[in-house]
């Protein structure tokens, strides 16, 4: 285990958990027990975590900048592999999470710059955030960077401009049809069994976005497409 080797590595008060579930927990001013692993397992006793996820700590060995990172599993409280950090993406996250310990940047500026993207995109050297996969897909996400929208959208639009009729349940075929991303379990797009739940989702997300959006009349879709204006055609 990497506590074996953890001489001369000093860590700061901050512990942040990106729970499959909870999504992410972030805490200031913990004091442990001194130990990595002790404190990590130690605040997993005493938080409603009940899923899979993993903790991230900022630590300085040597004067570098660094990042411990701790894979759990649900319900046992126990820290089931571990990884140790120094790369230049590691040394980026960790300054910023000292940053905000020594109160210099508020919580917000943490929860907008770290996210589990933006930890795999800076982090491709960690096996456990690569590996880490949501239950179901975050609502930010899906309302703001979910790649299939646009593709499915762009079928139905397809479809809608080569048939006279366009029935609801070749809309819902076509959802069903994509391929879900890997790091999800349950996508809202897909995994319900009703057709019209599909559709209503994809409509909200439509709308969010304002590429469109899609009213169902005696089964038969109408498909809206907004101009860059705001304007429907």
């Amino acid at each position: 285990m990497f506590q074996e080797k953890s001489k001369g590595i000093r860590f700061s008060d901050v512990v942040l958990i990106f729970d499959r579930d909870l999504g992410k927990l972030v805490f200031r001013d913990f004091k442990g027990y001194g130990s990595l692993l002790d404190d990590a397992e130690w605040l997993l006793e005493r938080t409603p975590q009940r899923s899979w996820g993993f903790m991230m700590r900022p630590i300085i060995k040597e004067g570098s900048y660094g990042l411990w990172i701790g894979e759990y599993e649900p319900e046992n409280n126990r820290v089931v592999r571990e990884e140790v950090h120094f790369s230049r993406g590691a040394s980026t996250i960790s300054k910023l999470l000292l940053r905000y310990a020594e109160n210099k940047i508020s919580e917000r500026v943490i929860n907008k710059m770290l996210n589990v993207d933006t930890l795999r995109n800076k982090l491709p050297e960690s096996n456990i955030i690569q590996d880490f996969k949501y239950f179901i897909c975050p609502e930010e996400r899906l309302y703001s960077k979910c790649p299939r929208i646009e593709e499915i959208y762009r079928a139905i639009l397809k479809r809608s401009n080569s048939v006279s009729r366009l029935h609801y349940s070749q809309v819902a075929e076509i959802i069903s049809r994509i391929n879900k991303c890997n790091d999800v379990i349950i996508c809202p797009l897909t995994a319900p069994p009703n057709a019209f739940e599909r559709l209503f989702t994809l409509n909200k997300v439509l709308r969010s976005r304002r590429m469109g959006e899609i009213n169902i009349y005696e089964n038969v879709i109408k498909v809206f497409q907004h101009c860059p204006q705001g304007e429907s055609f």
